[in-house]
């Protein structure tokens, strides 16, 4: 099986695979090799990859899962791994969102807000569960 991570900024993953897992607004999927085809949508949570005897975890945003054909095409707003998070930062953009959110804003800004705290919040869960990576 085959997946691609892509991010609106960079082509995050693309290797051969044995399992995936990630969180999707139907709850989490573990995808194996021939899978039915299928496509749904991803939010702000984990990606595991089970891949040449290790696993790679990565913190992911919103976007949209393709299983076609043993190839899984991920297109996200957000895909980070664990070991690359830098969790001030993520603290940081978790206060300000939140801090944000008691202000009045238009449906847009708000919309826009809550996406930020959803991709913070993503990324302190997968950094924090994970610390000795």
């Amino acid at each position: 099986m085959y997946l691609k991570v892509i991010t609106p900024e960079e082509v995050v993953f693309d290797s051969e695979v044995s399992s995936v897992s990630v969180d999707s607004e139907i709850g989490q999927l573990g995808i194996l090799p021939h899978h039915i085809d299928f496509v749904t949508k991803i939010i702000p949570g984990e990606l595991k990859i089970h891949t040449g005897g290790k696993i790679i975890r990565m913190a992911t945003g919103e976007g949209i899962l393709q299983m076609q054909e043993n190839v899984i095409t991920i297109l996200a707003d957000l895909a980070e791994e664990a070991s690359l998070i830098d969790e001030k930062a993520a603290e940081e953009a978790r206060k300000r969102a939140e801090e944000a959110l008691e202000e009045k804003l238009s449906a847009e800004e708000y919309a826009e807000t809550l996406a930020i705290l959803e991709k913070s919040l993503a990324k302190l869960r997968v950094k924090r569960r994970h610390r000795s990576i």
